[in-house]
């Protein structure tokens, strides 16, 4: 049902009055309890060591109430406007979400759809996120300065068709046309900012009961704030149980009459909800902003009072049903594209980078001789001929074997590699010191060597790499990532850490500071250099493809439908 608009403004006037209230209420609770107990505490004291009488119970007076409410009406204030200052940046840091890359092809397509949407809202503003990791969600958060921002995972980037992932933003964009979004932000975020640090004393109060030196002086402080900041995170859900879980059905019909597509808003939600949806990740605890709660909880699935109480989403068959009925479809029919979904036709790898160049396998043994200004040099590969600064089209050339001599335009093979020195990046090979060129793979930029085939990508795309699965390996890869993994399964392998052997960062080359020779993880052990200062890796030959095909064989049996 739609809302107008001083509905809306009501509604989230309510909201944000009710959130203020309880923090007020918050800190004069707690101020009055620490009060209370500190006065009688004293007066306990005083009154047995001095005239060795009974204690009797000390209440505040009016004065002292009314002195108390201050502090707590300066406190609420101050936390009132820490947690509003900068209140966009605050969650996406704690979601650790990333800015769009232009230059990737997945962040492209996710930017072209927000300004879609955004037009098709009446001009909304809306930044575009991403979180990088496997899991699928998406989620929308506002502030008050108008800043609106919508996020996806990268999962869910990756695994949705472009009509799903249209329609998943259109959902987010409705929470924030429809006025939800702020109200729900501030909601959410107001009292998280103590879920960490109660984490950190938690496990300070378990490491201090099972310290063996019997140390134990810190914990009763340690113990009196851990209760105020559970407290505090009580007071934190029961504020998110303010929040409707009516807001997401209709978010639902606000994407539908947005994108007319009611059928790919429901394979999204069926897709986001029979995958892993961000569970123990950070910012799990900001589930009311979300698409799907990140934690499953069988509660979210039932309906009712305590249902409607204690969840903040509507149960997704419930949502599915709505969706399937407007679309005149069934379950069965998500299944199957579910099911189409994961086993979608993907194009065969490239075997190497270099076959990306095209082509220099084939050629890499061909050497050539070139005249420099009457002197004949040489011999050089096609790497190397790319690298020599005075190379020219119009240059005399020679093939090893061939009796022909002409000039370099007149060659195809060294034509196209002299056109090609365009997208060199500036960068040599750490290995065999040729340059790098730019491309991109799996829809992330990389740098590649033409001549070793290695690898040089930023971590952060590295993992978009993984997460991504637009090429088929060939049986080459597949069975060398089988045999490798089988081996470190016993053994992992040795890490070369001779000084000799260490890399020059290409990005940085510091000429003091080589990149560190590591292993990826200890589950997937292939040996990567990382520069500590700029976070490139390098991979040699085949590497990344192996990273990437043992990580997928791992993970292929993992996603299930519920």
């Amino acid at each position: 049902m739609p809302y107008s608009f001083t509905q809306i403004e009501k509604e989230k006037g309510r909201v944000i009055a009710f959130v203020f209230s309880a923090l007020l209420a918050f800190y004069f609770v707690t101020a009055f309890i620490l009060y209370v107990a500190c006065k009688n505490l004293f007066f306990a004291q005083y009154t047995l060591k001095q005239y060795q009488a009974p204690f009797h119970w000390q209440w505040i007076s009016g004065t002292e109430a009314l002195s108390l409410f201050a502090i707590a009406f300066f406190c609420g204030i101050g936390h009132w406007v820490f947690t509003v200052n900068g209140l966009v940046e605050k969650i996406l840091g704690i979601l650790k979400a990333e800015r769009l890359n232009p230059e990737d092809k997945y962040h492209a397509v996710f930017r072209n759809i927000i300004d879609e949407v955004s037009v098709a809202t009446g001009g909304v503003r809306i930044e575009g996120v991403v979180i990088p990791v496997c899991a699928m969600n998406a989620f929308a958060i506002s502030d008050f300065s108008g800043r609106n921002v919508i996020g996806v995972t990268e999962g869910l980037l990756a695994r949705l068709s472009r009509a799903q992932l249209e329609a998943v933003v259109g959902h987010e964009a409705a929470h924030i046309v429809s006025g939800d979004c702020l109200s729900t932000t501030v909601t959410t975020a107001m009292f998280e900012i103590y879920h960490s640090i109660r984490q950190i004393l938690g496990h300070l109060m378990t490491k201090g009961r099972s310290s063996k030196n019997g140390d134990y002086g810190v914990i009763p402080g340690i113990f009196v704030i851990y209760v105020l900041l559970s407290f505090a995170s009580f007071m934190g859900h029961l504020l998110r149980l303010f929040v409707s879980r009516q807001r997401e059905l209709r978010a639902d019909a606000i994407a539908v009459r947005l994108t007319r597509d009611p059928l790919s808003l429901a394979e999204a939600l069926y897709s986001v909800s029979s995958r892993w949806r961000g569970a123990g990740l950070a910012g799990e605890e900001l589930e009311a902003i979300f698409i799907v709660n990140p934690r499953f909880d069988q509660l979210d699935e039932k309906e009712g009072l305590i249902a409607n109480i204690f969840s903040t989403h509507p149960p997704v068959s419930k949502r599915l049903k709505v969706l399937l009925d407007m679309a005149r479809s069934d379950v069965s029919a998500l299944e199957r594209k579910w099911q189409e979904q994961r086993g979608r036709p993907r194009v065969l790898a490239p075997e190497t980078r270099s076959a990306r160049a095209d082509p220099l396998s084939a050629d890499q043994e061909k050497k050539w001789i070139v005249n420099k200004e009457g002197q004949w040099q040489g011999p050089f590969s096609l790497p190397d001929l790319m690298n020599l600064g005075w190379m020219r089209s119009d240059t005399w050339i020679k093939k090893i074997g061939v009796g022909e001599v002409q000039q370099a335009f007149e060659n195809a093979e060294i034509r196209d590699f002299l056109w090609k020195k365009e997208q060199q990046t500036g960068f040599s090979c750490p290995h065999c010191r040729v340059g790098l060129f730019s491309d991109r793979y799996e829809g992330a930029s990389i740098y590649y060597c033409p001549s070793c085939n290695g690898a040089f990508v930023k971590e952060n795309n590295v993992h978009r790499i993984i997460i991504r699965q637009d090429y088929e390996f060939s049986e080459r890869i597949k069975e060398a990532a089988r045999k490798f993994y089988a081996q470190t399964r016993r053994d992992l392998p040795k890490v070369d850490l001779t000084p000799a052997s260490l890399y020059y960062c290409p990005q940085c080359q510091k000429p003091k500071v080589k990149m560190m020779r590591m292993l990826y993880t200890l589950a997937y052990p292939v040996i990567v250099d990382k520069c500590s200062f700029c976070g490139f890796l390098w991979f040699d030959k085949d590497e990344l493809e192996i990273l990437q095909c043992m990580i997928e064989d791992a993970n292929r049996e993992n996603a299930k439908p519920a």
